[in-house]
């Protein structure tokens, strides 16, 4: 899909425990992250009960991340999660 101007829309790569996702926003918020990750099957539970964490900062569901900055997060349960 090409944006308006005629060119290719860029696509942000990031990681969250280690599955990779990709998004056409350099920008989003921590529960959206969150909640792409789960349908890629990254953490069990659900995304409202995670922080992630970065190479640069915590975040909190609400929080935005700048993922040109922080592109490597992993999930930190806020709660008890299941076990395998």
């Amino acid at each position: 899909m090409q944006a308006a101007d005629g060119k290719d829309p860029k696509t942000y790569s990031f990681t969250v425990n280690g599955i990779k996702l990709e998004s056409q926003h350099g920008k989003l918020v921590a529960l959206d992250i969150l909640k792409l990750a789960k349908d890629k099957e990254a953490f069990p539970g659900n995304p409202e009960s995670y922080l992630l964490q970065g190479d640069k900062e915590k975040y909190k569901p609400e929080d935005w991340v700048d993922l040109e900055v922080d592109n490597s997060l992993i999930t930190i349960p806020t709660e008890t999660t299941p076990v395998a």
